[in-house]
């Protein structure tokens, strides 16, 4: 159940579009859009809220998955397809700031990502699969559904960040 190869993926999947960004190109965006530096602190709030989850769950035993047949359906879909649906707004818990600071939401996503990689690497995977954290819109991931879930986050936010550093090009 080892998924190291997706965790090991994001950090330049996100964190490699970004690295010359300079300045207050990192705040631009187009009205009603996230800038970059809210695009990588969306996904550093996600990280650090999931693994914060984990975290206090890492003794819990005797847990169950709670899921509608619905959510159970599209965590199917989305884990097994691998594309996340677009248009759903995020959860109010992982929108970031206005002006988010880039070196810090670097750090919070390298840091988030290695804090799954610990639970990964030291947990079974028996217990992997048995400890659940819910996720709004999809039901109860379990460590290694919402390391796939991060991946494809990633992905998903990584071709916003490349559609977001064209605009500002286009928009100097």
């Amino acid at each position: 159940m080892k998924v190291t190869h997706q965790l090991e993926k994001m950090e330049p999947m996100v964190l490699d579009l970004v690295k010359d960004v300079e300045g207050n190109d990192w705040h631009k965006a187009p009205e009603g859009k996230w800038s970059v530096a809210q695009i990588v602190g969306h996904l550093s709030i996600g990280l650090g809220l999931v693994a914060g989850a984990f975290e206090k769950r890492a003794a819990k035993k005797g847990m169950e998955r709670r899921a509608t047949p619905e959510q159970s359906l599209l965590r199917h879909m989305v884990l097994g397809q691998g594309e996340l649906p677009t248009g759903a707004a995020a959860p109010v818990s992982s929108v970031p700031k206005d002006k988010p600071v880039p070196e810090e939401v670097m750090a919070d996503y390298r840091m988030g990502i290695e804090r799954l990689r610990r639970m990964t690497d030291e947990w079974p995977d028996e217990r992997q699969a048995e400890v659940f954290v819910e996720h709004p819109l999809f039901g109860d991931f379990n460590l290694p559904e919402w390391v796939r879930f991060h991946f494809l986050h990633s992905k998903h936010h990584g071709a916003q960040i490349e559609e977001r550093l064209q605009w500002v090009r286009e928009n100097q």
